[in-house]
């Protein structure tokens, strides 16, 4: 009888196995591993001494006591300009190309826990939560782009797109003090694969390393390609009448009722823009007074059929008046309105809450395409 025996060779260990490994033998659950790290459980944040590195767990303000152990986050960076919206982390991990980190544009790692929020395409990871400085714009409540302003503003205050935002954002972080902001054009086919990517993508792409001419280009293309221009044609009249008013009470007090007027979305876009025009027009690095942001942003804005040198001229007095305005005139319009509180079930849960299976829902859909066919027959 011969007895064949096999010799097992071990190979060693991997250093990140072996971490793995002691991991696994000092903690022995996962309620263990995330007191150990204090992050995912609100009676760690309590433990905390510092106020200064706590971690709003709440976001949004609610009291409700179904939110107090969802995985969400809020960022710390509190920026100068108006539109401050915490936003809602949840933890997730990947099992697919998911794109990059919106902070520091590396890439999202395969079945590793990265944070998401609720409310918009903001992806990130979990290191670069404390230092996000991108806004939170929920995601508008249409689908459908047909070229409207009303498509591509989220469905609370301030209706600014998010387009404008993240662009402006940026701007001002990076080029204020670069010289011929909106006056130094780019290349076409930048400005036109980074409009498709903030307006069409379903991740927020990183704007870190794109020039701020590009992003000025941008947003002039944005204006110029709506249905509607930014003022419409319907109450130019009542800013015409507000320009040509010598008291300046007076013409404060008639442009304060023609904003009224105006569209909520038209409203809250027109007055983070002229916010942003001010402080460009502050700083003397960029050589952008209000007479040349008002000369290149009037046929922009006012979009008018019939553009004769007496209209631009026209146009270009009441920009100039708007931009001459408080800052705190067109603070007022912007007041962060807060969002309802988000649910505390994933994806998943919420499926397997109201019983959804895939195979049901593909069932009715043929059960759709049959009658319509049996219709047309």
């Amino acid at each position: 009888m011969w007895i064949s025996s096999r010799v097992i060779y071990l190979l060693p260990q991997r250093p990140a196995e072996q971490s793995m490994d002691r991991m696994r033998r000092e903690y022995n659950s996962y309620s263990d591993l995330s007191r150990h790290f204090r992050l995912y459980d609100e009676q760690s944040m309590d433990s905390l001494q510092d106020d200064h590195l706590r971690i709003h767990m709440n976001p949004n303000g609610s009291d409700d006591g179904s939110l107090q152990h969802v995985d969400c986050y809020s960022s710390i960076y509190l920026p100068t300009y108006p539109l401050l919206r915490h936003h809602n982390f949840k933890l997730k991990s990947y099992y697919s190309n998911v794109g990059n980190c919106v902070q520091c544009n590396k890439r999202l790692r395969f079945a590793v826990a990265s944070l998401k929020c609720r409310d918009c395409p903001v992806r990130c990871h979990v290191s670069c939560c404390r230092l996000l400085t991108v806004n939170c714009i929920p995601l508008p409540l249409v689908s459908r782009k047909l070229g409207c302003l009303f498509d591509f503003v989220p469905h609370v205050a301030p209706m600014v797109p998010a387009l404008i935002v993240h662009c402006v954002t940026e701007i001002e972080a990076r080029g204020l003090e670069q010289e011929g902001l909106y006056r130094v054009s780019s290349t076409r086919d930048k400005v036109k694969r980074l409009r498709h990517k903030l307006l069409r993508g379903k991740t927020m792409p990183h704007l870190g390393n794109k020039d701020t001419h590009t992003l000025c280009c941008c947003v002039k293309e944005f204006l110029r390609s709506l249905e509607r221009p930014l003022i419409p044609l319907y109450y130019r009249q009542d800013l015409v009448l507000a320009a040509q008013q010598t008291d300046v009470l007076a013409a404060e007090e008639q442009l304060y009722f023609a904003m009224v007027e105006l569209p909520q979305a038209h409203r809250d876009t027109l007055a983070f823009l002229m916010l942003h025009w001010q402080r460009i027009a502050q700083s003397p690095a960029v050589k952008m007074s209000i007479n040349n942001i008002a000369v290149i942003f009037a046929p922009t804005l006012f979009d008018d059929v019939d553009l004769n040198l007496s209209n631009i001229v026209l146009w270009q007095q009441v920009l100039r008046m708007l931009l001459l305005q408080s800052p705190g005139f067109w603070a007022q319009f912007l007041e962060v309105e807060p969002l309802q509180p988000a649910c505390s079930l994933d994806d998943d849960d919420w499926k397997r809450e109201n019983n959804y299976s895939p195979s049901l829902h593909w069932q009715s859909v043929k059960t759709y395409f049959r009658s319509m066919v049996n219709l047309a027959g």
